[in-house]
């Protein structure tokens, strides 16, 4: 990633004619000083360069850290939820159970009295029949034997 500049001479010639009004050429020793500022400006922007970059490094590693961390974060709180919903559920069933017991207990006894009434009502009807007819049978032999 490394970025060379290269250094144009000519133009540096002119610009320092032009703003300065001297002529420097290419073997002048100033050219040498230009040349020895561009090497450390190459190596300082190299350092740089590469400082930026393990920085840049530095901070994904901490980003996907981070989002490692988050993520594990979330699915554990995903999961105590899923848990603690699950419960809830679980004790709503339970509940409805125990009253759908209950409405069948009540049910049940409903439904055995109104039978033993039944069986009594039909018991005394037939005791009752039964009582009439032996009464009329007894007086109709009563009749019949005298």
């Amino acid at each position: 990633m490394k970025s060379e500049v290269v250094l144009d001479f000519k133009r540096i010639t002119a610009e320092v004619a032009a703003r300065h009004g001297m002529l420097v050429s290419q073997d002048d020793p100033a050219m040498l000083l230009v040349t020895m500022n561009e090497v450390v400006l190459q190596q300082v922007v190299g350092s740089i360069e590469a400082r930026t970059q393990e920085i840049v490094a530095g901070i994904e590693a901490a980003f996907r850290s981070a989002q490692r961390e988050a993520l594990g974060s979330v699915e554990s709180e995903a999961r105590k939820a899923g848990v603690a919903v699950r419960e809830e559920i679980q004790k709503d069933i339970d509940a409805g159970r125990l009253h759908a017991r209950e409405l069948i207990v009540e049910l049940n006894h409903a439904y055995s009295r109104s039978s033993v009434r039944r069986w009594l009502a039909m018991g005394l009807v037939a005791a009752s029949g039964i009582l009439v007819l032996g009464v009329g049978l007894g007086v109709l032999l009563g009749r019949v034997l005298k």
